[in-house]
């Protein structure tokens, strides 16, 4: 039986003074997530991630969860929990504290020494009091007792989230796989959640990632077996790229290292940065030594060394695509390179990773990547893997989180399978509301949850009106007309008329256009009923109309058209006319 979303939606429903689920990022998408839980007065937050942009995000750097609806209920805010420690969970945070107070922060160690650098860094370390928990420590949030149970993901120090509210238990799966045979020895707490399972489990949250993905998500511990298979047979240089985050990972990297006897050099400020923090905290153990400055390994035997490196999603800038566009000051491909890309391409990201590895493949790299190479496994839980969830849980009322809109529609359809009634089953947008009692569960007329789009080389926010003229510039062109007018709206000067990126039909050059659109302009001026009744803005918008027409019916094209318009007083305009 498959769930009625549209009726869940479209239902008028009154308050009834229960619990309220407000997602403000992470459904329908991959990344930002970020969840608001409230009773009464009392808000928590479960993360505060950011998103990395699409192709088409030209000039943006991140993606983050419109807030309006915390800084309206600033006064209910009572606390923040942190299930783990990856961008998409904690990257928000810095954000959000610049106009937001949340006056305690809770997570693992790994997530919070992540994120205190990234807060003293902008000196925002006094925002806020970040407070670590271990496995199994229960918190305080408002009316909330959180639990903070140990969860298996692909980074270290991941948690699941038991909050016991007024009105019953909630799960927070967070991020989650059942890994049996972890890299680190820590298994998930089943214990627990089958304890509360026995209390009662009035709504269980749980990530959608891999809904569409039969079975189970391998073990981390498999990775090892391909890695000391290409780490044998490499005859030259090794180059590794993995998600920065990916203790877990990259720990088996420097194994594989000290067993074939190699120096490792590390590119990237978040990868640096991250095995610092993984090794003062005791995450990531290696001898002194091992790591060698980057300045250091063109001077060593090309079988002596691996390079660890950014770049998994190919990111324009990032150390691994320099590599491979022969742009990084350090590192040059040569033939007979193992580059090693030990990650799965996030959505959005396909067209940049494969430019990438056709890159290094034309200089001559050996690439070893994709899903069935062996190099990489997921960190989110397959269908069996979801099933055992629900299972264990039974909750009453189900609402699937983390994933694009599909993906929560599929698993939506296998809480059904597993027992959970279609009617308890919610699948919700970015800014739906879901309010629950101990009996009843029902969608409230939805909150504001927009996007804030940054630029952050210039800590500048972007109206997306300016990404809408950007893609608009970058598909059909510009044309900028210039002309000065009199009191009475005669031209006295112009029109000018500059063209850039317009591909023009067949038969017709750029000088010819130009002529045409200033016939086309100084014929919509002499309609003088029309044009004298015009203010300056008023008659910007009426040329510019034109202008659109003429480009749409001619030359079929729907360029971006600026018009500068000057207007000069009647003693100046006498002067221009001389």
């Amino acid at each position: 039986m498959s769930v009625d979303k549209s009726r869940q939606k479209t239902e008028v429903n009154k308050p009834m003074g229960g619990l309220k689920i407000i997602p403000l990022g992470g459904l329908g998408e991959i990344g930002k997530n970020t969840m608001v839980i409230e009773y009464g007065d009392d808000i928590m937050l479960a993360d505060a991630g950011l998103a990395f942009p699409s192709d088409d995000m030209l000039g943006v750097d991140l993606v983050l969860p419109e807030l309006d609806y915390l800084r309206e209920n600033q006064h209910k805010i009572k606390g923040l929990a942190i299930t783990h420690g990856h961008e998409d969970h904690i990257g928000g945070v810095p954000f959000m504290l610049r106009d937001i107070t949340v006056p305690v922060i809770y997570g693992p160690a790994l997530a919070l020494g992540l994120l205190e650098g990234k807060l003293s860094e902008i000196g925002l370390q006094d925002r806020t009091t970040l407070t670590k928990v271990n496995p199994r420590q229960v918190v305080q949030i408002g009316c909330f007792r959180v639990k903070f149970i140990r969860c298996t993901h692909s980074i270290a120090d991941s948690f699941s989230l038991i909050i016991e509210t007024p009105v019953g238990t909630v799960v927070h799966t967070g991020d989650f796989k059942f890994d049996f045979t972890p890299v680190d020895g820590e298994l998930y707490d089943i214990a627990s959640l089958t304890a509360a399972s026995e209390s009662g489990i009035l709504a269980l949250l749980s990530d959608s990632t891999n809904t569409e993905r039969e079975g189970y998500t391998p073990s981390e511990r498999t990775v090892w077996r391909k890695l000391d298979e290409v780490f044998a047979n490499a005859q030259k240089r090794i180059i590794v790229t993995t998600f920065a985050s990916n203790v877990h990972r990259v720990k088996q990297i420097l194994q594989a290292a000290v067993k074939y006897d190699r120096k490792v050099a590390v590119l990237g400020r978040s990868m640096l940065n991250l095995a610092a923090i993984s090794r003062e905290l005791g995450y990531m153990t290696f001898p002194d030594g091992l790591l060698v400055p980057v300045e250091e390994v063109n001077k060593m035997p090309p079988d002596k060394v691996v390079i660890l490196t950014t770049g998994s999603q190919g990111e324009p800038m990032s150390a691994l695509t320099r590599i491979a566009n022969n742009a990084h000051k350090q590192i040059q491909i040569v033939s007979g390179d193992t580059v090693i890309i030990s990650a799965t391409p996030i959505p959005g990201n396909e067209r940049s990773i494969a430019n990438t590895i056709n890159a290094l493949s034309v200089r001559g790299a050996n690439v070893i990547y994709g899903r069935d190479a062996g190099i990489h496994v997921s960190g989110h839980a397959c269908r069996e893997e979801q099933k055992l969830m629900i299972n264990l849980c039974k909750p009453k009322f189900f609402i699937p989180v983390h994933g694009e809109y599909r993906m929560l529609v599929k698993h939506g359809e296998l809480a059904v399978e597993c027992g959970v009634k279609p009617e308890n089953v919610f699948i919700i947008d970015n800014g739906d509301v879901v309010e629950l009692t101990k009996d009843k569960g029902q969608i409230l007329p939805p909150i504001k949850a927009g996007v804030i789009l940054v630029d952050s080389s210039r800590a500048w926010e972007i109206d997306e009106t300016i990404l809408e003229e950007r893609r608009h510039l970058a598909e059909d062109g510009m044309v900028v007309v210039a002309l000065t007018l009199d009191h009475k709206k005669n031209v006295l000067a112009g029109p000018d008329v500059a063209m850039r990126g317009l591909n023009l039909p067949g038969g017709i050059t750029p000088d010819d256009l130009v002529e045409r659109v200033k016939h086309e302009i100084l014929n919509s001026l002499k309609d003088r009923a029309v044009v004298g009744s015009l203010a300056e803005g008023e008659l910007k918008s009426y040329i510019k109309e034109v202008l659109q027409g003429h480009f749409a019916d001619k030359v079929k094209a729907n360029p971006l058209v600026q018009v500068v318009l000057q207007e000069v007083a009647a003693t100046k305009a006498k002067s221009l006319s001389k």
